[in-house]
């Protein structure tokens, strides 16, 4: 990881959750209120830091829901709730 990325993620970065593959997920510490209309300047920075090597593939859907502002809430280690975009995945 890149010495600008920690230094970043050390000063401005507050941790929100992990992952099963052991990936951190971050918010900025001084978020703002979502101002509707106000584009991407508006909404609060969010990153992922990878265990081991940097693959975004390794990001689970949930989590790539909250990156990308589909989403609110932060996930859980539960699987969380129910959307509609989510497939059921059927284990017989």
């Amino acid at each position: 990881m890149a010495i600008g990325t920690r230094l970043f993620t050390w000063l401005r970065g507050e941790l929100v959750g992990t992952d099963q593959l052991g990936n951190r997920y971050y918010r900025d510490k001084a978020r703002k209120e979502l101002q509707r209309g106000g584009g991407r300047r508006s909404r609060e920075k969010r990153w992922v830091l990878y265990q081991g090597e940097p693959e975004a593939t390794k990001v689970p859907a949930l989590w790539h829901a909250w990156l990308h502002h589909t989403i609110d809430e932060i996930p859980d280690k539960s699987g969380g709730k129910r959307y509609p975009w989510r497939r059921s995945i059927c284990r017989t």
